[in-house]
């Protein structure tokens, strides 16, 4: 008799138990696949994110292909990120010329005083394309990762010489941007300014390969995710 009992009891635990799993199923199945969002993370989100947000950037410029002059230059680029990895721009670089101690002892030397164009600004838009991206502690895991993204860059516009006309100018470079904040960013850029130089006796293709650093302010100040973490 007793025997009977615990297998009766057996009997009773395990349909309790087979009906909980029968609900749950049911109840997974009932919910939308979109709630699972809410809950489930299969990548982690990153806290610096570029879609739809405007970048202002004050940059620094160097000329480095420079020999018999030498050029620093002030200006200001500004860019709208389509995505994450495409964006468009305008940019404006103000330059300050002057010539070298090399052309001057060249000249002074050998009485050869080739004729020289310093550069006066550009204006001109830009495409930028970011296929990598990534993050890095500082040494020894110090504060909050670091995010980076690296980006080719290519546009067009004017180039004004002093003394000169105005020409035609197409650009390509390679940048790399450090995200320090969800708003602001570090910036730094080699590009190829190319031209047709008039002088005096024959026009000439110009090079001139510029250093760009700058910091970027972004807005919205933020980015917000739909189901935050």
């Amino acid at each position: 008799m007793k025997s009977r009992v615990v297998g009766l009891l057996g009997l009773v635990l395990m349909a309790a138990l087979a009906s909980r799993a029968n609900a749950q199923t049911a109840k997974a199945e009932d919910t939308p696949a979109a709630d699972s969002e809410k809950y489930v993370r299969v990548l982690q989100q990153k806290p610096f994110v570029k879609t739809l947000r405007f970048e202002l950037e004050p940059t620094f410029n160097l000329a480095l292909n420079d020999t018999m002059t030498r050029h620093l230059g002030a200006g200001v680029q500004a860019r709208l990120h389509i995505d994450d990895q495409w964006a468009i721009g305008i940019d404006y670089i103000k330059y300050f010329g002057s010539s070298t101690g090399l052309g001057k002892e060249v000249g002074e030397a050998y009485q050869v005083y080739p004729e020289k164009r310093l550069m006066d600004f550009y204006v001109g838009g830009h495409v930028a394309y970011s296929p990598l991206q990534g993050k890095f502690l500082w040494f020894g895991g110090v504060g909050k990762p670091v995010f980076w993204d690296m980006y080719l860059i290519a546009g067009g516009g004017a180039q004004k010489t002093l003394w000169g006309n105005w020409h035609g100018s197409g650009n390509v470079g390679l940048g790399v941007r450090f995200e320090w904040l969800q708003w602001l960013a570090t910036n730094l850029e080699i590009r190829d300014y190319m031209f047709m130089e008039n002088y005096a006796h024959e026009n000439k293709f110009v090079n001139n390969v510029v250093f760009t650093a700058g910091f970027s302010v972004l807005v919205p100040f933020k980015h917000a995710y739909k189901y935050p973490k």
